[in-house]
């Protein structure tokens, strides 16, 4: 009897040695996944790079913005402007980044108006737009969306 009982605990001990516990469900069961390093919400705009963007509603009024993050955020920001100044329907017209830009008006003739863009510099682009514009037209918006 004595040897069957020590058997029975010997291969009681030998079975519990085997015997591991497992969690409730599939290997992923409570597991974490993050997006990977650059990817989905984790990516931040670069902050090498302004936006700027132009917009304009249905009476010719353009909003504009030098400020932004990011392309979207530009052309809401240019919407937003035009919407300010009045306009009704603005809709993105131009978007730019690391640029300077120079809008000329005529005085004579208010739909001859000549936008210019370029990461040239504000000089360039002021007389470019007075060039092409004309002798009798004047700068009514300028600026550089630079970093």
């Amino acid at each position: 009897m004595n040897t069957i009982l020590r058997v029975a605990v010997a291969f009681a001990l030998v079975l519990s040695a085997v015997a591991s516990a497992q969690q409730p469900g599939s290997a992923e069961y409570n597991s974490v996944f993050l997006p990977a390093q650059g990817a989905g919400d984790t990516r931040s705009p670069d902050p090498r790079i302004r936006w700027g963007s132009v917009a304009g509603g249905d009476d010719e009024i353009w909003g504009y913005t030098l400020v932004g993050k990011t392309e979207a955020e530009a052309q809401a920001l240019a919407v937003a402007d035009c919407q300010a100044r009045g306009s009704k329907n603005c809709a993105p017209l131009r978007t730019f980044f690391n640029s300077c830009i120079a809008v000329a008006v005529s005085s004579s003739d208010p739909d001859n108006r000549v936008g210019k863009m370029s990461p040239k510099g504000l000089r360039w682009v002021r007389r470019e737009a007075t060039r092409e514009c004309g002798a009798d037209c004047k700068i009514v918006y300028e600026g550089c969306a630079v970093p």
